[in-house]
């Protein structure tokens, strides 16, 4: 698998690639690996600042390491993720 499949958003990116290039980020299989990492970020700092006694409030060096993470999110993080065999909760 290649970083085009989690990028690609649908058959017509052959055909009227140039046209589509500016959705690839936003519409493709990595745009919405990327938002739902970025939905889940954020749900995991509310947690922290909720003030329930199970969840620790996060650092501010714990805060800025995920914002570094979702800065840095690839298309090849994307890729590691789906090549990885399914994990149980």
């Amino acid at each position: 698998m290649n970083t085009f499949s989690v990028t690609a958003l649908s058959p017509l990116d052959g055909r009227y690639a140039n046209k589509l290039k500016p959705l690839q980020l936003l519409m493709s299989e990595h745009g919405f690996m990327h938002r739902r990492v970025q939905v889940e970020v954020a749900w995991f700092i509310a947690l922290s600042d909720a003030g329930m006694p199970e969840f620790a409030p996060l650092s501010q060096a714990a805060r800025q390491h995920l914002a570094q993470l979702l800065l840095a999110f690839s298309p090849q993080d994307s890729l590691a993720r789906l090549s990885a065999p399914p994990t149980m909760m």
